[in-house]
């Protein structure tokens, strides 16, 4: 009688541990993979975006579009889709920015996208519909009609818009003052592509990761942070410049990353490194600094 051939159970088990074992070794391969792909089409997005604020600032007379979302009081286009009734932005621009002093700084500007959030504290996000609505009744819909391009693939889930003006460029700058009342020189909070010195080196657009309610808030006259250091793609962020380019920002110090981990606002660094990446944010956003550095500390400008 003829002896059939199989595998012995030993055989199996050595089998399935070696396939386990290349597992184990490629997954973190592959995760890496699939995270560099999203960085990339993130910088791709960042530099669409700069370049659609770039043509909206030649179209009207060099003037920077309003870099802090907010209800812009545009009823949403029947093609949306949005249900009978559904109040996504219901205040005249005009009314809204006059009765807050926050928004006096931009009476009669349409932002770059409407208030896409439904709740900020609580977390909660607008219904697709009017997060839509606040993309395609904002400034820069008209040089850049792609909802994809507002949201980096790695974003909060649910939310449309993940990416923020930094204050500087015509955000809402009174939140970057120290003492709750804003102490930045009114030359440096920008309004026109003329006032920008150095565009290569002034971020623009941050990834942020999440729908935020105006712009990246950062402090300009004491040493520490405001909105929270973004760790987002690793030890960094991505951000986009004023002259279009996109780049990826990596923290150097660990202490920073783990006050991003942890979302704490107002972090005060306590080492060079954590206070050389502040630094960095800072002068990227004021192009200057309202305090005198630590001179204890060797502070340099990253190259990105």
């Amino acid at each position: 009688m003829k002896k059939l051939k199989a595998f012995t159970l030993v055989e199996l088990l050595v089998v399935i541990a070696v396939i386990a074992l290349l597992m184990a070794i490629l997954l973190p391969v592959l995760t890496k993979s699939r995270e560099r792909g999203k960085r990339i089409v993130c910088l791709s997005n960042l530099r669409q975006l700069s370049t659609t604020w770039i043509m909206y600032a030649q179209f009207n007379d060099e003037k920077l579009v309003n870099g802090g979302p907010i209800d812009i009081g545009a009823p949403c286009p029947p093609s949306i889709g949005c249900p009978p009734g559904t109040d996504c932005a219901a205040v005249p621009p005009t009314t809204v920015m006059t009765a807050n002093a926050f928004h006096n700084f931009h009476i009669n500007e349409l932002p770059w996208v409407g208030k896409a959030w439904g709740s900020f504290t609580t977390g909660v996000a607008a219904p697709e519909c009017c997060q839509k609505c606040a993309i395609r009744t904002g400034a820069l819909w008209k040089y850049a009609r792609n909802e994809k391009i507002y949201r980096c693939p790695t974003g909060k889930k649910d939310e449309l818009v993940t990416y923020a003006i930094i204050d500087s460029m015509n955000g809402k700058y009174m939140y970057s003052g120290c003492s709750g009342a804003s102490s930045v020189p009114a030359n440096l909070c920008l309004k026109s592509i003329p006032q920008i010195k150095k565009s290569y080196d002034r971020f623009v657009f941050l990834d942020e990761g999440f729908l935020t309610p105006d712009s990246y808030a950062v402090n300009y006259a004491c040493q520490k942070w405001f909105d929270v250091p973004m760790i987002r793609h690793s030890r960094g962020t991505n951000a986009s410049f004023a002259d279009g380019h996109a780049a990826r920002l990596v923290y150097r110090a660990d202490e920073t990353i783990e006050a991003g981990l942890k979302n704490t606002f107002n972090f005060v660094p306590t080492t060079c490194t954590g206070k050389n990446d502040l630094y960095n944010m800072q002068m990227r956003c004021w192009g200057q600094l309202g305090y005198t550095p630590d001179p204890s500390c060797n502070y340099s400008l990253y190259d990105y």
